[in-house]
């Protein structure tokens, strides 16, 4: 009994690791892509506030939209930097 209950096992282990892969990669995806759209959002409102005078307030709304939109770019370029250039989530290609 031992026997068939740890080759079921093995032969199921690698299904299972690369499904919770690729539901971690989709996830992820989905996290850079509202973060994307907010990030946006936050240099477009950070635009009308100095428009109407309130720089201070504007500018602080603009560098955060930048960080908040390039986070994902930003991170795959310190993986690289460090060595770990296979992370789940590909943005593109550093050189």
């Amino acid at each position: 009994m031992k026997t068939i209950l740890l080759a079921t096992t093995l032969r199921f282990t690698p299904i299972l690791g690369a499904s919770l892969v690729e539901g971690i990669s989709s996830a992820l995806g989905i996290v850079m892509l509202i973060g994307f759209i907010f990030g946006t959002l936050c240099v477009i409102g950070g635009g009308f506030a100095i428009r109407r005078g309130d720089t201070d307030s504007g500018k602080l709304s603009i560098v955060g939209g930048l960080i908040i939109a390039g986070a994902p770019v930003i991170v795959k370029a310190l993986f690289v930097a460090f060595g770990i250039g296979t992370s789940t989530v590909d943005v593109g290609t550093f050189q």
